[in-house]
């Protein structure tokens, strides 16, 4: 049974609900972005079959919790504002779900479980089951850089991450009796050419590699 019709985006009223998903509530949060903190991927690229590789943002996560990363205030009433002032003040972006729709919102156990809408919750067999749309995950991170929410990655932090990908493919290339780490090696030198694509797409095209 999917719960996906009991399900809400985020919104700041809340509405009575009557039904609600056998697991423990957890306390809101938002994605929030470091400028150094970014992954290859690969999307769809526009109508082509292949998919091209990119940096996509990495997320963690400002839990909304009292007496928790600055937040005072009360569980239904929580102040978040020297919270939020820390995390822009580190040099993060707080991902706004009024103005980008990525939270949903479930009637739980003691109040209400907080999950991104590309987690699908499940009860199969009386057992809560999670899984997530990798690929609609990606898309929105795609939107958010191509929409200016977020700004493209500088060429530092990306010479930094292909560093630590070559450390990779010299740590496989030391064990060359095992055959594992020689296929993990050829994997490891792909990912850093595709890491040296995306890179220099970003430098000639700038945002408009981010378009679809």
């Amino acid at each position: 049974m999917s719960y996906d019709n009991i399900s809400q985006p985020w919104q700041a009223s809340k509405t009575s609900v009557t039904k609600r998903i056998p697991k423990q509530a957890n306390a809101s949060w938002r994605y929030i972005h470091h400028p150094t903190s970014w992954s290859l991927e690969y999307v769809q690229d526009g109508k082509k079959k292949d998919k091209k590789p990119i940096w996509l943002p990495k997320f963690s996560r400002l839990v909304l919790k009292p007496g928790v990363n600055g937040v005072s205030g009360t569980e239904d009433n929580p102040d978040t504002r020297l919270a939020r002032l820390q995390v822009t003040d580190n040099g993060c972006t707080i991902i706004d779900p009024e103005r980008y729709d990525y939270l949903r919102v479930y009637p739980a156990i003691g109040g209400e479980l907080t999950l991104s809408k590309w987690t699908k919750i499940e009860n199969l067999g009386g057992r809560i089951f999670m899984s997530g749309d990798d690929a609609g995950f990606a898309e929105f991170r795609r939107e958010l850089v191509a929409d200016g929410a977020l700004k493209p990655q500088h060429e530092q932090i990306l010479a930094g991450l292909m560093m630590k990908q070559q450390e990779i493919i010299t740590m496989h290339s030391s064990k060359p009796h095992i055959p594992q780490a020689m296929k993990d090696q050829t994997a490891a030198e792909q990912k850093l050419l595709d890491m040296q694509k995306a890179t220099e797409a970003v430098k000639k095209q700038g945002v408009k590699y981010y378009e679809s």
